[in-house]
């Protein structure tokens, strides 16, 4: 067989005793060529059927088979003479798995970092982009549009989602305001980019309103909050962030949130309280850097934990690293067969994941994902499929797709951890902070910037200028700014000078300065344009 893409699927990866199955064989095949395809169990082949494989794109073969009426697990194979060309797992079930609970927890991390410079004009366009442009033609547009289309279109499908407040807040400037981009350019609130917007806004609200997601709130910009907590003393940086998080996303989404997303699982005991007291009751953190190094009363990842502070404690759920990995990279498709037999392959794994119980989160960004894979377009046709296969188990009462809120009010959280490490999804700070040469004298540069507003406060305590530096520096530490292969300094330099402004501003105003002070400004911004 030469340059032959030929793959088994069925119809689902999970059925109950003596259940009528259809095996599917997809094909993109340019010869023809006669093929076996053999039905196993564990003593070897019990039943044999032959397909003539014809040439063509997206050829579909579909046999129908009755499962075994012994549960266990089962293998398909497709053979040409002696050589095996694909093979197939799936699972039989009986009664004694059928009771037991399991639940599975798709958890989507929607996020833009603001694209906004002081003067408001946009720099960076990604959170209309990924909701209008046709990235993922001809199955959808953006990912953020495409997400929500797939909602809509799988109501029985329910998982969790961060929109995360500074994305939520440039869709809203844009269908409310417009926004005009830093080339001048003019984005209107009637434009054809804002009409999707709107349209993706109110499909998630939708959502929310029938129960189907949850959404997840988060710290505004995107901060490393361990990070910043443990190693630079910003508590109150983060609280501040958080809590405006949190009225955003009351506000844009109609929702008070109960859950938050920690950005890049940048997390330290320290937020425990943070957390607790905004009201906030759960988040998800990682099954390998976080849960392997967790002290307490542990068993699997596969349920909800009690984190417990210096005052107050929050749920945790811990994703599935593998699996949120294999979704998140194993995603390089070059045809709809490979796509269709990749969807199959990981509900299968979830299905086997989930076997003996427990709550499975699987956690991951939701547009990087799709957008960063060599044929961005297959990926849209691949979760789609994949969550028909979810649906489709789900129908079977196998396990159900769920959202963090509506575990915690049915799956109580019984073991306590009195500590998580201090570390990320990546198991440290290295891609924010020592990847790239410059990044630790950036964040000495972001420190200083902190101090001196501290200092400022002290002297007149919170005032207009103090809460605009504030807002300043939350867009300074945005940590996408941060990511060694994004790494923007200007951005950062632009958002440190206008703290310094601010201050300034209040220092010139309360103490009588003028043109001492303007001219320091000037320089700093100076600075920031040049990069250096």
């Amino acid at each position: 067989m030469v340059n032959q893409d030929i793959y088994i699927v069925l119809d689902s990866p999970v059925y109950s005793t003596g259940e009528l199955a259809e095996v599917y064989i997809v094909s993109h095949a340019t010869v023809e060529e006669k093929l076996d395809v053999e039905f196993r169990d564990y003593k070897g082949v019990f039943s044999k059927a032959s397909i003539k494989l014809e040439p063509g794109v997206n050829i579909v073969y579909t046999l129908e088979y009755q499962t075994p009426r012994i549960p266990g697990r089962y293998e398909i194979r497709l053979v040409s003479g002696s050589r095996l060309l694909d093979s197939v797992k799936y699972i039989v079930y009986g009664d004694a798995l059928e009771s037991i609970d399991r639940y599975i927890v798709l958890t989507w991390h929607h996020h833009q970092a603001p694209g906004y410079l002081p003067n408001g004009k946009y720099r960076y366009t990604w959170a209309f982009k990924h909701v209008a442009d046709e990235e993922l033609a001809p199955y959808g547009r953006g990912p953020y549009h495409y997400h929500a289309i797939i909602l809509e279109k799988y109501r029985d499908y329910k998982c969790t989602y961060n929109l995360s407040p500074s994305l939520l807040a440039q869709w809203h400037q844009l269908i409310t305001r417009g926004v005009q981009l830093e080339n001048g350019e003019w984005i209107p609130s009637n434009s054809k980019t804002a009409e999707l917007v709107l349209e993706t806004l109110e499909l998630y609200r939708k959502s929310v309103e029938r129960g189907q997601i949850d959404v997840l709130t988060s710290i505004y910009a995107h901060t490393i909050g361990g990070f910043l907590v443990d190693y630079l003393g910003m508590n109150d940086i983060v609280r501040d962030e958080v809590a405006f998080g949190i009225e955003v996303t009351r506000s844009i989404i109609g929702v008070e949130p109960r859950g938050i997303w920690t950005p890049e699982m940048a997390f330290s005991m320290k937020m425990i309280d943070i957390y607790s007291e905004l009201g906030l009751e759960y988040t998800v953190l990682d099954g390998k850097c976080h849960f392997t190094g967790s002290q307490g009363d542990k068993s699997g990842h596969l349920e909800p934990y009690i984190a417990r502070g210096g005052h107050g404690e929050i749920i945790v759920f811990f994703r599935d690293t593998d699996l949120s990995n294999h979704l998140s990279f194993k995603n390089n498709f070059k045809n709809e067969a490979q796509a269709w037999r990749a969807a199959y392959e990981l509900a299968y794994l979830i299905a086997e994941k989930t076997r003996m119980g427990g709550v499975l989160t699987i956690a991951l960004d939701g547009e990087n994902w799709m957008i960063f894979a060599s044929n961005p377009p297959l990926t849209a046709f691949y979760y789609d499929k994949l969550v028909e296969y979810l649906v489709k188990i789900q129908s079977k009462n196998y396990f159900e797709t769920s959202n963090h809120r509506e575990i915690i009010n049915k799956y109580s959280a019984k073991r306590i951890l009195t500590h998580i490490p201090t570390t990320t999804w990546l198991c440290g700070f290295t891609k924010w902070n020592g990847e790239v040469r410059r990044q630790p004298h950036y964040w000495e540069k972001a420190r200083k910037t902190y101090q001196e507003l501290r200092n400022y406060e002290e002297k007149h305590g919170r005032d207009e200028y103090s809460q605009r530096a504030r807002w300043a520096l939350w867009h300074a530490l945005d940590s996408d700014y941060w990511w060694a292969e994004f790494w923007d300094p200007t951005y950062i330099d632009t958002w440190l000078c206008e703290v310094q402004r601010h201050l300034l501003e209040g220092e010139r105003v309360k103490n009588n300065f003028s043109k001492t002070a303007q001219l320091t400004i000037e320089e700093c911004l100076e600075q920031a344009i040049t990069g250096e």
